[in-house]
């Protein structure tokens, strides 16, 4: 029996051998590994040496110093290299004339180092290896003339070229070279020139295998000027950049109301395009015309198919009267009524009559007529579009919808009560402007057709069935027009002229009538303040005749415009 001293020993030791196995197992992949790879470097530097000896060999002796300058199968060989090589080849001949003048050759070769390497690549006779690309264009078989110029030509006509921008079907052009294009690594082709010369015997070992493998292609490095970059994008973004038709309501002719598909935006988005354009150009750009598209965003319709189709009942109408008026006037009521018939507001939306009819010029299709201004009547572009918005307020109205923003005109109008008007005025800063404050879009439609001004706002009914509204307007004071005499000493006696337009003076207020379930209501909605405007006669009282002046003068003095004229008829005068 062993003692457990023993015991402890031999257990240790059968630990270690495990230890041991267990490294072997682990280490000797990677031996045999670096064993295999060591061979193939030797083999390498056998296959390379072989070659240059066999070529050393066949050269002429009157070739050797050539020979030795590095001029192996086409490859430039560093100087120090070669001479390395011969000097191991003729090392039974060491003592000779010959092998005494390499040997201090090779020294002076050795003291050059590197400098030497280069004025030997430098040579215009070397021609670069076979499988070698600078960009787009195949250098192999060139010497350092032929290839520079080769290239030169490739980048002059990358310089003159035109990028094509494409975004959403349509094409943004620009010339390459206002894009700031510049050529960087213009030692490219003694780059080429060295590819195989430089490095240890493997690194040359391996520049020839990829050669003969896929080739190797140099890049023609170039930079570009972000402004002119980011500006050329920005001017894209502003010729494609297209905001989405809505889905909107059309009035059928039976009446219904039916949903119109829209039509997606799109957005360009420029930092996204930068970068992406960035790479292309300086990577995806091999030569040739240029073509990149822009990074874009579709912008969808925000409207609501399905809440549009909710729309079908008429919630609230009003109409006017608008016989009588000129023509130019009627052009600006059918004119006013085309600008804002069809438009949908969904719900919480706000609507300006202003934004949608302004500007008032003969190109948006008004013409000069009558309409209030400071207190008097005077022709302008667009007369006679306050009737378009007072309709459509009686329409908002009855509606219901929520009123932002409403004024009176400045004189009363003919053609709706006091406080039922909405005055608009794009110099005066009046507007009208209400909310869809429903749960559904609405659709406003108007038409103007034998002198009747009507709108529609269609939507969803949600009002209890037998409930009515009424509007009713209260004058609260009046203000009768006022004549005005005026005596002029510089018009002859029998002249008299009338100006102003008489409009009567009000104070008003409108009030709502809700009747439901038999009980009606009454709330206050606005008040308005017109100013009366009076009429003025002009009396000429110039004259020889003293009495006859005098009898006008005090006429003039009591207002009384019979009175004038029957002295003037007195007088023999003809009174019109």
């Amino acid at each position: 029996m062993m003692n457990k001293n023993t015991q402890r020993i031999i257990v240790g030791i059968i630990a270690v051998i495990l230890a041991v196995i267990m490294i072997l197992s682990l280490v000797a992949p990677a031996m045999a590994a670096e064993a295999e790879a060591a061979e193939e470097v030797v083999q390498a530097e056998e296959v390379i040496q072989g070659e240059e000896t066999v070529q050393a060999e066949e050269t002429d002796p009157a070739m050797t110093e050539d020979a030795t300058a590095g001029d192996v199968a086409g490859e430039a060989v560093p100087a120090q290299e070669a001479a390395v090589t011969e000097q191991t080849e003729g090392a039974d001949t060491a003592g000779s004339p010959a092998a005494v003048s390499a040997s201090d050759q090779n020294a002076n070769v050795s003291e050059a180092g590197t400098a030497s390497e280069i004025s030997l690549m430098a040579s215009q006779s070397q021609v670069i290896p076979e499988g070698v690309k600078i960009g787009a264009v195949n250098v192999s078989g060139m010497n350092r003339e032929q290839a520079e110029a080769a290239v030169n030509a490739h980048v002059e006509e990358m310089q003159n070229s035109v990028l094509t921008a494409r975004a959403d079907g349509q094409e943004m052009y620009i010339a390459v070279k206002d894009l700031g294009f510049t050529w960087t690594n213009q030692n490219v082709v003694s780059k080429a020139l060295g590819l195989g010369c430089r490095g240890n015997i493997l690194e040359r070992y391996k520049v020839k295998k990829d050669l003969e493998a896929n080739g190797i292609e140099l890049p023609i490095e170039r930079e570009f000027s972000s402004e002119a970059m980011h500006s050329f994008i920005s001017q894209c973004a502003a010729t494609a950049n297209r905001l989405p038709v809505e889905n909107d309501l059309q009035l059928n002719a039976d009446g219904t109301l039916s949903v119109v598909d829209g039509v997606n935006g799109v957005q360009v988005d420029e930092a996204s395009s930068y970068s992406a354009m960035v790479l292309y150009m300086n990577t995806g750009w091999r030569g040739g015309a240029p073509e990149f598209s822009l990074t874009t965003t579709t912008l969808p319709p925000q409207r609501d198919k399905e809440q549009l189709a909710l729309v079908k009942d008429i919630i609230g109408t009003g109409d006017t009267d608008y016989n009588g008026s000129s023509d130019s006037r009627i052009q600006n009521i059918l004119n006013g009524t085309s600008l804002v018939s069809g438009i949908v507001l969904m719900p919480g939306e706000q609507f300006s009559l202003l934004e949608h009819v302004v500007p008032f010029t003969a190109e948006n299709g008004y013409a000069p007529a009558p309409s209030y201004a400071e207190g008097s009547i005077v022709d302008t572009y667009g007369g006679g579009i306050c009737q378009v918005s007072t309709t459509i307020y009686l329409a908002v109205l009855q509606a219901e919808l929520q009123v932002d923003e409403r004024s009176c005109h400045s004189m009363m109008v003919q053609y709706i009560e006091p406080s039922k008007d909405a005055a608009i005025s794009e110099e005066g800063g009046k507007d009208l402007k209400f909310t869809n404050n429903t749960a559904t879009p609405i659709y406003l439609y108007g038409t103007a057709a034998d002198g009747k001004l009507h709108f529609s706002i269609y939507g969803v009914e949600t009002r209890p069935a037998g409930r009515t509204v009424n509007y009713i307007s209260n004058v609260l004071s009046q203000t009768d027009v006022q004549f005005i005499f005026v005596a002029d000493e510089n018009l002859p006696v029998g002249t008299v002229s009338q100006s102003g337009e008489p409009h009567i003076g009000y104070e008003a207020e409108l009030w709502k009538e809700i009747t439901e379930n038999g009980e009606t209501t009454r709330e206050w909605v606005n008040e308005s303040s017109y100013r009366m405007t009076p009429i003025t006669y002009t009396i000429g009282v110039q004259t020889d005749d003293a009495g006859l002046k005098a009898n006008l003068m005090a006429a003039i003095a009591a207002e009384q415009l019979d009175q004038v004229n029957s002295i003037l008829i007195g007088s023999g005068f003809s009174v019109g």
